[in-house]
């Protein structure tokens, strides 16, 4: 006995029935049929005549060069990135990040900026993506070690306090000494 299952079509708006195996074929070849669509009804620019219209620039599909997500994208577009990253292409959400670390960091310029994402995109790429157990006990040391670094510089400030009012001065006799 065959699934039935009842799908929309893009193109036509019409209700079909599909089976599974054909549903997922048919989805296929409706979006490759769509992204063929938008290939072919790119404008020449001043190939036509004197009227404004609009012109579809021919996308290009690049790689961040921090995370390696693909994006397709104008030459345009590419070029404007280029000349605001030092001559790298980034995706919107690492030049986000690149931008808040300029926000925090007015200072270091835009190459640190992108050194230092490129080097947390290849950290989170070697060890999450690969082993997420792994990941969260580096990231529960790492959270446990700040937390007693944390302690152990407020403990020796306050210490460094008590020294520095001298409110209470040790005699000799009052050394703390052990027993065996």
């Amino acid at each position: 006995m065959t699934k039935i299952q009842d799908t929309t079509m893009l193109q036509t708006g019409s209700t079909c029935l599909l089976g599974a195996k054909q549903k997922d074929q048919e989805l296929r070849r409706s979006f490759s049929e769509c992204s063929n669509n938008a290939k072919a009804n790119k404008l020449i620019p001043g190939g036509g005549s004197g009227s404004s219209s609009l012109e579809v620039a021919e996308t290009v599909r690049c790689a961040c060069a921090c995370c390696g997500v693909p994006e397709d994208c104008t030459a345009a577009y590419i070029r404007r990135v280029r000349a605001a990253h030092c001559g790298s292409w980034v995706c919107g959400l690492c030049a986000e990040a690149v931008g808040e670390r300029l926000r925090r960091e007015p200072g270091a310029g835009v190459e640190a900026a992108l050194r230092s994402h490129t080097a947390v995109c290849r950290d989170f790429n070697a060890t999450t993506r690969l082993n997420p157990k792994l990941s969260l006990a580096g990231s529960m040391r790492d959270i446990a070690r700040r937390s007693f670094n944390r302690r152990a510089s407020s403990a020796t400030t306050c210490h460094d306090e008590l020294r520095a009012s001298k409110t209470m001065e040790r005699a000799v006799s009052c050394q703390p000494r052990f027993f065996a």
